[in-house]
């Protein structure tokens, strides 16, 4: 049996950092909670339980903390919290690239935000930390945000950055009542009114700025909260966009005086510009959300009309078509990741799959065991022609492809917005299905691609409980779609990967004569002559036709 120590700094003390141990016998002594005993402080001091022999042994030390914490009042838990550094590191590291809405990093301090939104951070931050457990963190939160009157902008902050994280914890029921709190406060300031960000703070400053974001954020968040909570209401795209777009990450991280803001009207005029006209990637990723908003209004009407159809499908190509050529790659010549621009990508992805997969004949793939069916978008309408079922199935397949394609290049989901978790979900979910209607010449194509999206949910899943959830229903799903299938595969004779002919490792190699060496459309060479096709997997079906994006440059 063993008490243990904790550390904490009183009100009015000097900077020199006292223990604090719990009650004993002969000494009164108010006790602070034993937090965590298990890891160290934000200040590296070990809180290890302190054995029997050092708490009787009548050392200065703690003679002197004993007494002086009689006098001395205990911080509460909540404030104790907030010592472990490690957190907003984490957070600002993780999270924050995704939903940029606080000041950058490097003046998180420095701005002294309220004691509830740095609470939000800390939450937030623990995710990344396997042995933390965040739920400690959550009940903190909860109770200070329910209690607090508090109904400034930092509030509209807290209650978003939590039903962002409430989320991805699966926890969708108390992620839109936070969501609802959020909004409710931001309309209530006016938020979404173009005066509001420099009401009182200049127009350029990153105070400014970061009430920008946040309304912006908050655009965002209810659009893809809507996708499966299949809720109608979208509260912040239906008041009028007065709002300025944000500026460019870099800009806003370097901390400095931010240019002048930009308004949504003349983002939307750039398409009758002599000359491409770049604005922040941010803004196309507004654009790309209100995309994504218009296909789920579309899925959810019970008669759609094919103009209103062919309109957001026109939409979806024309976002692309209307990309600046810098706009067009999610990664610089540094390795560094856009991620606003990718996610911007990928949501428009992620509604062409909902807007072609329920008009296409694709099967449903949905495991027995996972009848969930949050993440297979549905359709009220009748469907259309069977020729038009089967382009819609090929656009479907070719959007699973491009995120795919995409995550394959940024694998690293715990850094992204925890939106992208159903879309990687529902990805390989249209690539199973199209396992089953393709020839078995292109089955390996379909399986390593669910294998990339497996592989990904799977690590996920360590920060995010909603990725542990959609991982085990691809897999059950996958587990019966392609079983047979990789057991047949797998069952092939050794001549699929073994040449007919002589081998690389042979003395004598084949002349470029012996053997025609495949030719790509533009003429170069496929692979070297010494390599035989054999090691090739078959090629899928070209779907570039019905793609406006040009492939990713892998080599």
């Amino acid at each position: 049996m063993g008490f243990s120590v904790n550390i904490y700094r009183p009100e009015g003390a000097d900077t020199r950092y006292q223990s604090v141990v719990p009650v004993l016998p002969i000494v009164p002594a108010q006790t602070t909670p034993d937090l965590q005993t298990d890891r160290q402080t934000g200040l590296d001091i070990p809180t290890e339980p302190v054995s029997w022999p050092v708490m009787l042994s009548g050392t200065a030390p703690v003679q002197q903390t004993v007494q002086q914490s009689v006098q001395q009042p205990v911080e509460p838990p909540s404030k104790l919290l907030l010592n472990d550094e490690r957190l907003p590191r984490l957070y600002y590291e993780n999270f924050h690239v995704a939903h940029p809405i606080l000041v950058p990093s490097s003046l998180y301090h420095d701005h002294n935000y309220p004691h509830f939104l740095q609470l939000v951070v800390h939450f937030v931050g623990s995710h990344y930390i396997a042995s933390i457990p965040s739920q400690s963190y959550k009940e903190q939160v909860i109770a200070e945000l329910k209690t607090n009157p508090d109904r400034s902008a930092s509030m509209v902050q807290a209650w978003l950055l939590y039903s962002i994280a409430l989320y991805a914890r699966d926890e969708w029921t108390e992620a839109q009542d936070a969501l609802s709190h959020s909004i409710d406060i931001a309309l209530e300031l006016g938020m979404n009114r173009w005066s509001f960000a420099s009401s009182a703070n200049p127009e350029r400053s990153l105070e400014a700025e970061s009430m920008r974001r946040t309304w912006w954020e908050l655009y965002v968040t209810d659009i893809f909260m809507a996708v499966t909570l299949k809720t109608t209401t979208y509260r912040c795209s239906t008041v009028p966009p007065e709002v300025a777009l944000p500026c460019e990450e870099s800009t806003y991280n370097c901390g400095g005086d931010i240019p002048k803001p930009r308004m949504i009207i003349e983002f939307k005029r750039r398409i009758l510009a002599a000359e491409d006209t770049v604005f922040s990637s941010f803004s196309y990723r507004i654009e790309a959300t209100t995309i994504l908003c218009r296909v789920l209004v579309l899925n959810r009407l019970r008669d759609c009309h094919r103009d209103h159809l062919q309109a957001v499908g026109n939409a979806l190509v024309s976002w692309i078509n209307h990309l600046p050529p810098k706009k067009l790659d999610i990664v610089d010549s540094y390795g560094n990741v856009d991620e606003m621009m990718f996610q911007a990508h990928l949501t428009i992805a992620y509604a062409a799959m909902l807007l072609h997969l329920p008009r296409s004949d694709l099967p449903s793939v949905l495991s027995q065991s996972q009848l969930d069916d949050r993440f297979w978008p549905g359709l009220t309408g009748q469907l259309s022609s069977t020729f038009t079922r089967l382009v819609h199935s090929i656009k479907a397949t070719e959007a699973s492809r491009r995120i795919s394609d995409s995550i394959s290049v940024c694998p690293n989901v715990s850094k992204h917005t925890p939106f992208i978790i159903p879309a990687l979900a529902l990805c390989g979910l249209i690539q199973l299905a199209t396992s089953t209607s393709h020839s078995e010449e292109c089955f390996d194509h379909h399986c390593n691609r669910v294998t990339l999206i497996l592989g990904c949910l799977k690590s996920t899943q360590r920060t995010w409980k909603l990725a542990e959830s959609l991982y085990h229903a691809l897999r059950s799903s996958a587990a019966e779609v392609l079983t047979d299938s990789m057991e047949k595969w797998n069952a092939e004779p050794l001549h699929r990967f073994t040449p007919a002919g002589t081998t690389p490792n042979d003395q004598e190699r084949p002349s470029s004569g012996t053997n025609a060496v495949p030719v790509m459309p533009d003429g170069h060479d496929f692979m070297p002559p010494e390599f035989s096709p054999a090691f090739i997997d078959p090629t899928c079906y070209n779907a570039s036709f019905f793609s406006a994006i040009p492939d990713f440059d892998m080599n």
